[in-house]
């Protein structure tokens, strides 16, 4: 009895320390914060996801899903369908995007290398958020889903060197 008693205790306290939470949402805006820990979410229809920290082992995006990732830790992200993923900082372990979905990363800096494994690649370079360095292993066929997003300030700073140029001749 004693035993059953400790480790029914035992499980209830590391819980509370260390939740694992596998969860689907269908619907609705949705959000991970520091400390908020996840086996495997999967998002379908119309769900925003924004994820500020926290650490999921499996993300999978279905149908017209929008993700916004700004920190944490990530095992694997799946994107299918339509979904939209923009990665904007965060450590990420591997990435596979197939149908038409879209991962735009937001970095600088980057080099692809083609070849890793069974026709897969990987992608390095480091994130404009906050210059931290990145290095995702891509599935199969990943790569022609992925965009690299120009940093703003670059862009900005191209165009008003074009209009001064203009105006001086």
């Amino acid at each position: 009895m004693k035993t059953k008693l400790f480790a029914i205790l035992a499980v209830v306290m590391l819980y509370g320390v260390c939740p694992v939470i596998a969860t689907t949402w269908t619907s609705g805006h949705h959000e991970i914060f520091d400390g908020d820990v996840y086996h495997e979410v999967e998002i379908y229809n119309d769900v925003t996801l924004d994820i500020f920290g926290g650490e999921i082992t499996h993300l999978i995006t279905f149908n017209s899903t929008i993700t916004n990732w700004y920190d944490g830790g990530m095992d694997s992200l799946w994107t299918r369908d339509d979904s939209i993923v923009n990665i904007f900082g965060g450590q990420l372990g591997g990435l596979s995007s197939q149908n038409n979905s879209i991962v735009n990363l937001c970095a600088y800096d980057i080099v692809f290398e083609p070849s890793g494994g069974l026709d897969d690649g990987w992608i390095y370079g480091k994130y404009y958020s906050d210059n931290s360095s990145f290095d995702i292993h891509l599935g199969m066929d990943t790569y022609v889903h992925v965009n690299i997003i120009p940093e703003p300030t670059t862009l900005l700073l191209l165009s008003l060197g074009g209009i001064f140029l203009r105006r001086k001749r």
